[in-house]
C-alpha cells in the first residue's frame, strides 16, 4: 500500500510531502525581486531645464523629460569623448584637445550638425 501526502504549513513556504515513509522537505522562499539601482545624472537637472526653457516652442516641461533629456546629453557626451580620446591616443597623448573632438565631428558623418561649433 503506497502512502502519499503533500501539505503546506499555513503562512508559511515550507512544503512537506510524505511518499512510502520517507519525509521529503521542500522549502521555496519567495525571492525578492532585485530592482536595478537608479542612476541619478551626472550634470545638473536645473541646468538642463533651464536650457530647455530657452526655446520659445517649449511649454511645461515635466521633470520626466529633463531627466530623459539629461541621460541622452550624458551619454552623447560620453560617446564624445571616448571617440576623442582615441584620436589623442592614436597621436601619442593622454591628453584630449580641441583638435581631437574637430576630428570625430569631421569624420563621423552623424555629427556633421556640430560642424563649426568649436570655432
Amino acid at each position: 500500500m503506497e502512502e502519499s501526502a503533500h501539505s503546506t504549513l499555513p503562512n508559511s513556504d515550507l512544503e512537506i510531502n510524505v511518499d512510502d515513509g520517507e519525509l521529503f522537505t521542500n522549502v521555496t522562499a519567495p525571492q525578492p525581486e532585485k530592482e536595478q539601482p537608479k542612476k541619478l545624472p551626472k550634470l545638473p537637472l536645473t541646468r538642463v531645464k533651464t536650457i530647455m526653457k530657452l526655446d520659445p516652442e517649449n511649454g511645461k516641461i515635466s521633470q520626466d523629460s529633463v531627466v530623459l533629456v539629461t541621460k541622452a546629453a550624458e551619454l552623447f557626451l560620453q560617446y564624445l569623448g571616448r571617440e576623442a580620446a582615441k584620436y589623442a591616443m592614436q597621436s601619442k597623448r593622454k591628453t584630449v584637445q580641441r583638435r581631437d573632438i574637430n576630428t570625430v565631428i569631421d569624420s563621423v558623418p552623424q555629427l556633421c550638425f556640430l560642424e563649426g561649433a568649436l570655432d
